[in-house]
C-alpha cells in the first residue's frame, strides 16, 4: 500500500508543495506580511492568490521611493 503512494503523481504533487512552503513562508516574512498565507501552496491552486498578494501588496519592509519630478517638455 506504501509503494503504490510512493509511486502515485499525487505522492510527488505533496513533496513539490512542502518544498514550496517553507521558501515562501521565509519569503512572506521578509516581506512584512503574514507568513501564514504560505499554507495556502498546500491547496490546489492556491499558490496563485498567494502569489498576488506579493505582487500587488505594499512590501512595507522596503522604503518607500521618491517620485519622479517631471522635466518640462520641449515643444518644437
Amino acid at each position: 500500500m506504501l509503494q503504490d503512494f510512493v509511486n502515485s503523481p499525487l505522492f510527488g504533487l505533496l513533496l513539490f508543495n512542502l518544498a514550496i512552503v517553507w521558501p515562501l513562508w521565509r519569503i512572506l516574512r521578509r516581506a512584512g506580511l503574514t507568513p501564514w498565507w504560505a499554507l495556502l501552496a498546500l491547496v490546489p491552486f492556491g499558490l496563485v492568490p498567494v502569489i498576488g498578494i506579493l505582487a500587488h501588496s505594499r512590501w512595507p519592509v522596503l522604503p518607500v521611493r521618491e517620485t519622479r519630478k517631471s522635466k518640462a517638455r520641449r515643444t518644437a
